[in-house]
């Protein structure tokens, strides 16, 4: 299992406050950047609303005027008796066109907004107050005899004396006989440029990508600043529904992907819209100074909070990083660590705390751990100088001279290889030996076995001059062989071979040894290599694959192989080394 990383309290407490920290900013000045830009762009939407109904209101005065000039004509007497005169007699008298046309231009004078006004009697007296070429179309001529009385304004274009191309917005009627009004005595057409009108929005605009039209009742755009649209059809980025739900209004529209507030009001005409478009990125200037304002205090709070938080955490949190520290260099065996005390908190009791407990600690080794060690180590010379190895030798030479002596001479073998045996395991105290030592120490195991099971077990060593020399771990051989006899060849009830095969493999020391017993399961050997049974079974194999693998690292050790006709094979692997403790020729004798 991986170790999990170290993660500081001190950066979980920086995070979490942070974190603490943020959300609530983050939500309190985006609710309030949103409320407040939600209130001035309402309020600029409405002032936005009433500059364009203002601009409504003039033109709807203008309109008004025109009216009110054309009933001022129809109730002057002097200048409607004009179309009571026969057709015949205004053809004789030509002063009679003139006085007439000489009473409009009288009128016109004290009226500057009106560019000029159309007279066509059905009398056959027909004028113009600045000598403009008007046309009235038949069909219009029918339908506004059938309004019966009833004025119309209408977009219309008029031509100059210069020939030139005047658009204009003219308020036309039937002129009817006061004193019958079932006789149709004239048609009054009463001009007001378009230039008139526009100048009205001209100067109004809130940014200069917005826009003001008028749109007829066929969504033709009869106004503009843009004179290049007029007479042209409403586009349909324009034409929303919602121009058609109320007499006026605003909503907010997308117009070739940037945001627009649109605002309408109809005009005194039927079908007739004054229309305005203003850009919100300019409409709403002011709201990015809201959303600067509130991006720069947020990040003045959240630096505020922030070096409160690293003031803390260095003040709070950092003793306890020291006190951390400290631990780690207990758990390292020194004991000499003091922790400075500052302030009365609880990080200040647990410092004085730790402090005693690592100065108690470092008594108790010192008194305690050091003691036993003492004893310990007095103990193990004593019991080293009971079981010298040269007096044990002696000893078991004597006893072997003894037995010579009685002509006991099998009893004086097995002595002797005893003898061999404990001090070629002694070694002199080193856990490497040579090839050729641990083949003695088994040959001398062997010898010993042989009485034991009187021959019934045989043995057969191979193995090559040049790999005596080598290196290698001591008692290697012996725990295996021994292995073989007790778990393989005892079970089966009859005599057994074992073979021990020395060889080089790979730049590797390679033992072999096979035996023909009951054999074992692969997978339960490789477990106890792991950990040793109850009753201390597999102990011995065990402690050969740790000392080897100790020495030489974890590619070495023992395998296994169990034999198709019964029989194991276990596999020992060590480094190929050459160069192994001299051989000392071992007698009998200490």
């Amino acid at each position: 299992m991986l170790k999990p990383k170290f993660f500081s309290l001190q950066y979980k407490i920086m995070i979490f406050s942070l974190v603490i920290v943020l959300i609530p900013l983050t939500i309190v000045g985006g609710f309030s950047y949103k409320k407040s830009t939600d209130v001035i762009e309402e309020k600029v939407s409405l002032s936005n609303f009433n500059t364009v109904q203002q601009i409504a209101d003039n033109i709807n005065f203008v309109f008004s005027d025109m009216k009110n000039s054309m009933l001022y004509l129809w109730q002057n007497e002097a200048f409607m008796n004009h179309f009571t005169i026969p057709e015949a007699e205004i053809k004789r008298s030509p002063n009679l066109r003139l006085s007439a046309q000489n009473a409009v231009n009288t009128f016109v004078v004290f009226r500057p907004g009106i560019f000029s006004i159309y007279v066509q009697g059905m009398n056959g007296l027909v004028f113009d107050s600045a000598s403009s070429t008007n046309t009235i179309a038949p069909e219009q001529e029918q339908k506004l005899l059938a309004l019966r009385g009833e004025g119309q304004w209408i977009a219309d274009v008029v031509q100059e004396y210069n020939r030139n191309d005047v658009r204009v917005f003219a308020y036309v009627k039937v002129l009817k006989n006061i004193d019958d009004l079932s006789e149709d005595l004239a048609i009054l057409k009463i001009n007001v440029a378009e230039e008139q009108i526009s100048d009205i929005y001209k100067g109004k605009l809130l940014s200069g990508s917005g826009d003001f039209f008028i749109v007829d009742e066929n969504k033709t755009i009869i106004s503009a600043l843009d004179k290049a649209k007029i007479g042209t059809k409403l586009a349909a980025a324009y034409d929303d529904p919602r121009l058609y739900e109320r007499t006026s209004g605003y909503f907010q529209a997308e117009l070739d992907g940037a945001p627009y507030i649109e605002t309408h009001y109809d005009l005194a005409r039927p079908g007739w819209k004054l229309i305005n478009l203003v850009p919100m990125n300019e409409l709403f200037s002011d709201t990015k100074m809201i959303g600067n304002v509130t991006l720069y205090v947020m990040l003045g709070c959240f630096v505020f909070c922030l070096m409160m938080i690293v003031l803390f955490s260095h003040n709070v949190l950092g003793p306890l990083n020291r006190i951390r520290k400290s631990m780690r260099a207990v758990e390292k065996e020194n004991f000499d660590v003091n922790i400075p005390i500052k302030g009365n908190d609880e990080i200040a009791l647990i410092s004085a705390s730790f402090n005693r407990m690592s100065q108690r600690l470092d008594e108790l080794i010192n008194e305690v751990y050091a003691g036993q060690i003492k004893r310990k180590e007095a103990e193990l010379k004593a019991l080293q100088a009971q079981i010298n190895p040269h007096f044990l030798y002696n000893t078991l030479d004597t006893i072997y001279w003894m037995c010579r002596m009685e002509k006991a001479n099998e009893s004086s073998d097995l002595i002797q290889a005893l003898s061999k045996l404990f001090r070629l395991s002694l070694n002199s105290g080193n856990e490497l030996t040579s090839v050729e030592r641990e083949l003695e120490h088994l040959k001398s195991y062997m010898t010993i076995q042989k009485k034991r099971y009187e021959d019934s077990v045989e043995f057969d060593i191979q193995t090559s001059g040049e790999l005596e020399s080598c290196k290698v771990v001591k008692l290697v051989l012996q725990p295996l062989v021994e292995n073989a006899i007790v778990h393989g060849i005892e079970p089966k009830g009859s005599g057994g071979t074992i073979r021990i095969r020395i060889g080089r493999e790979d730049g590797q020391l390679v033992y072999r040894i096979t035996d023909d017993g009951v054999g074992a399961d692969e997978t339960e050997l490789l477990s106890l290599l792991q950990k040793v049974r109850q009753g201390n079974r597999g102990f011995g194999l065990k402690n050969v694959h740790d000392r080897i693998q100790l020495f030489f690292g974890a590619e070495y050790g023992l395998s296994f192989r169990t034999e198709a006709g019964g029989g194991l094979t276990v596999t020992v692997r060590q480094p190929y080394l050459q160069g192994g403790e001299p051989h000392d020729e071992i007698a009998a004798g200490g």
